[in-house]
């Protein structure tokens, strides 16, 4: 991983010598612990590379990397079998662990970015290095998106973001949020277990990129970011905690449970703060009141089990209800409408889609900017944690924005498949810009 003495800009390897220069990281990665001994990470990371370097990247879709890497049948179930997506995504936990353990002793490094199977390749300097350089003729990255981001994108430009589902869905995790201090420890315990410095680093991205223009009024906002999430387990008629509790009591009280997916997405967002320098603090929403919220830059992670996410949204089109079982995202626009639901009364093994919404708007109630990362069920937050700070999938949502830019309030609707428990394809299905 890059440590923060360096930067990385996204660069594209035109002549023989940088092909070459790609290659030797390539073996140097393929040889490390986190891949020698296995045979099908390595076989698919070669292959996504070296179609990459000879240009080849319209192979790089899903069903082509099944057939050729892992020798599935043209006709093959990418659903019933989604041996690519998990592979990606072990892919990107390794790669980021190779990175984190040996540091970058490379002027290259190669990451594979959540929402593609193109690999990206990026040159490190080190800031040493780059107070050398004189500033005559210095070149500066361009506001303009780079070119392999426009390679990532659809050809219809529907913004699909194809998740791996690489890490398995669980009912509920138990943690207890005692403090502030737990609830971030807990946290940073998962960044390192599921792996969420698979993202690429984006610190270097400034002006009107997509991620920036999203992020902007909460990175350069003064004030330390709240994240707030909710809980598994709530009950109106839940009665307090004893003051007499024990331990055991405590830990394992209904108020304590957050769901593994929700952790997954928090951590999706507290990583993409860490390589910000942002400072974050995290928060159980039953535990913050509007005061905590007041002029803070705001992210409200989970829908129905956190009563601010409700709350915030509701003044805008999309919004989340329930009728009995019956949970769904509302259309002011069509309020007769449930086609974004899932009825709680299914079987968790028989659900095949989920639904959220990510949003980022200049709150009148709270005075302050708030981004929402919030699912309908434990996927589709796990889905928009992901989403909301991936370049690629904000590139694509950036097309469906007035004057392509994500720098205004918006609100986007998500359908995320659910293949065996796991989160799947996630695509924009509405959008709202103001």
């Amino acid at each position: 991983m890059m440590t923060l003495a360096a930067t990385h800009r996204p660069w594209d390897p035109v002549s023989e010598h940088d092909r070459l220069e790609v290659k030797e990281e390539l073996e140097r990665i393929l040889v490390s612990p986190p891949f020698r001994n296995s045979r099908r990470y390595p076989a698919l990371l070669r292959y996504v590379v070296e179609k990459t370097l000879s240009g080849e990247i319209a192979d790089l879709k899903e069903r082509t990397l099944g057939i050729e890497v892992f020798h599935r049948t043209a006709d093959y179930d990418t659903n019933e079998d989604p041996v690519v997506r998990f592979s990606a995504g072990e892919i990107r936990r390794r790669i980021a662990q190779f990175y984190q353990e040996n540091g970058s002793h490379s002027p290259i490094e190669i990451s594979l970015p959540i929402g593609t199977y193109i690999p990206q390749f990026s040159r490190v300097k080190s800031h040493k290095e780059q107070a050398s350089i004189p500033h005559e003729g210095v070149t500066m990255p361009s506001d303009e998106p780079e070119a392999i981001e426009h390679k990532q994108l659809p050809p219809d430009h529907t913004a699909t973001l194809p998740q791996d589902g690489s890490r398995p869905s669980r009912p509920f995790l138990r943690i207890s949020f005692l403090s502030g201090l737990l609830a971030g420890a807990l946290v940073v315990a998962a960044l390192s277990l599921i792996g969420v410095f698979l993202l690429p680093d984006v610190s270097w991205r400034q002006g009107r990129t997509p991620i920036m223009e999203v992020w902007g009024p909460l990175v350069n906002n003064s004030d330390t970011v709240l994240i707030s999430v909710g809980r598994t387990h709530v009950e109106d008629n839940e009665p307090p905690e004893p003051p007499n509790a024990t331990i055991e009591q405590h830990i394992l009280r209904p108020g304590a449970r957050i769901s593994l997916a929700a952790v997954q997405a928090i951590s999706q967002v507290a990583g993409f703060l860490q390589t910000q320098r942002k400072q974050f603090r995290i928060r159980e929403a039953y535990s913050n009141s509007l005061q905590d919220f007041h002029q803070l830059p705001v992210v409200l992670v989970s829908g129905y089990n956190n009563p601010w996410t409700l709350r915030l949204l509701r003044p805008f089109r999309f919004r989340f209800e329930r009728v009995g079982s019956l949970h769904y995202i509302v259309d002011a626009q069509h309020p007769e409408r449930h086609d974004w639901s899932v009825d709680f009364d299914t079987p968790y093994a028989r659900q095949t889609e989920d639904y959220a919404i990510v949003a980022r708007f200049n709150d009148t109630t709270t005075n302050g900017p708030v981004a929402v990362a919030a699912g309908i069920g434990s996927n589709g937050s796990q889905a928009a944690g992901e989403f909301i700070v991936s370049p690629g999938a904000l590139q694509s949502l950036a097309r469906f924005a007035p004057g392509g830019t994500l720098n205004q309030n918006f609100e986007a609707v998500l359908k995320v498949e659910v293949v065996a428990g796991n989160t799947g394809a996630v695509t924009v299905v509405a959008t709202q810009f103001w």
